[in-house]
Protein backbone atom coordinates (compact mmCIF):
# COMPACT_ATOMS: atom_id res chain seq x y z
CA UNK A 1 0.00 0.00 0.00
CA UNK A 2 2.72 2.33 0.85
CA UNK A 3 4.54 1.84 -2.50
CA UNK A 4 1.55 2.88 -4.87
CA UNK A 5 1.11 6.10 -1.86
CA UNK A 6 4.43 7.25 -2.98
CA UNK A 7 3.92 6.26 -6.92
CA UNK A 8 0.69 8.55 -6.43
CA UNK A 9 2.66 10.93 -4.72
CA UNK A 10 5.37 11.08 -7.65
CA UNK A 11 2.89 11.14 -10.32
CA UNK A 12 1.27 14.29 -9.17
CA UNK A 13 4.47 15.72 -8.77
CA UNK A 14 5.77 14.65 -12.15
CA UNK A 15 2.64 16.11 -13.38
CA UNK A 16 2.84 19.52 -12.27
CA UNK A 17 5.74 19.79 -14.21
CA UNK A 18 3.87 18.80 -17.04
CA UNK A 19 1.09 21.11 -16.67
CA UNK A 20 3.67 24.04 -16.37
CA UNK A 21 5.58 22.74 -19.85
CA UNK A 22 8.45 21.26 -18.40
CA UNK A 23 7.84 17.68 -19.67
CA UNK A 24 5.60 16.00 -21.61
CA UNK A 25 2.75 13.62 -20.10
CA UNK A 26 3.67 10.57 -21.70
CA UNK A 27 7.02 11.15 -19.54
CA UNK A 28 5.06 11.65 -16.71
CA UNK A 29 3.26 8.21 -17.38
CA UNK A 30 6.63 6.62 -17.45
CA UNK A 31 7.85 8.12 -14.32
CA UNK A 32 4.99 7.41 -12.18
CA UNK A 33 4.01 3.60 -12.85
CA UNK A 34 1.07 4.52 -12.06
CA UNK A 35 -1.92 2.29 -14.23
CA UNK A 36 -4.16 4.56 -16.38
CA UNK A 37 -6.88 5.21 -14.28
CA UNK A 38 -4.35 6.33 -11.28
CA UNK A 39 -2.52 8.52 -13.55
CA UNK A 40 -5.49 9.74 -14.63
CA UNK A 41 -6.72 10.96 -11.26
CA UNK A 42 -3.08 12.25 -10.54
CA UNK A 43 -2.84 14.33 -13.79
CA UNK A 44 -6.26 16.06 -12.71
CA UNK A 45 -5.20 16.88 -9.36
CA UNK A 46 -2.15 18.25 -10.77
CA UNK A 47 -3.43 20.62 -13.09
CA UNK A 48 -5.43 22.39 -10.15
CA UNK A 49 -2.02 22.56 -8.61
CA UNK A 50 -0.19 23.97 -11.60
CA UNK A 51 -2.74 26.52 -12.20
CA UNK A 52 -2.37 27.97 -8.80
CA UNK A 53 1.24 28.05 -9.40
CA UNK A 54 1.22 29.58 -11.99
CA UNK A 55 -1.24 32.20 -11.40
CA UNK A 56 0.49 33.13 -7.95
CA UNK A 57 2.28 36.28 -8.19
CA UNK A 58 6.51 36.29 -6.86
CA UNK A 59 8.25 32.92 -5.80
CA UNK A 60 7.20 30.63 -8.40
CA UNK A 61 8.54 27.90 -6.04
CA UNK A 62 7.32 28.83 -2.93
CA UNK A 63 3.88 28.15 -4.43
CA UNK A 64 4.75 24.76 -5.65
CA UNK A 65 6.10 23.46 -2.23
CA UNK A 66 3.27 24.90 -0.45
CA UNK A 67 0.58 23.14 -2.72
CA UNK A 68 2.48 20.07 -3.19
CA UNK A 69 2.95 19.82 0.63
CA UNK A 70 -0.70 19.94 1.18
CA UNK A 71 -1.06 16.55 -0.87
CA UNK A 72 1.48 14.91 0.54
CA UNK A 73 -0.33 16.03 3.74
CA UNK A 74 -3.62 14.52 2.39
CA UNK A 75 -1.99 11.42 1.60
CA UNK A 76 -0.31 11.00 4.66
CA UNK A 77 -3.44 10.96 6.36
CA UNK A 78 -3.96 7.52 5.47
CA UNK A 79 -1.30 6.93 8.09
CA UNK A 80 -3.00 8.46 10.72
CA UNK A 81 -1.09 11.88 10.22
CA UNK A 82 2.31 9.82 10.29
CA UNK A 83 5.16 9.07 8.13
CA UNK A 84 5.00 5.20 7.59
CA UNK A 85 7.78 3.33 9.57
Amino acid sequence: MSQEKVRQLTGVMASIFSHIGHIPKEEVKKISGLGENEFNEAYEKAAGIGDRILKTEGNKMDAFVEHFAKEVDEYFRHYGGKMPE
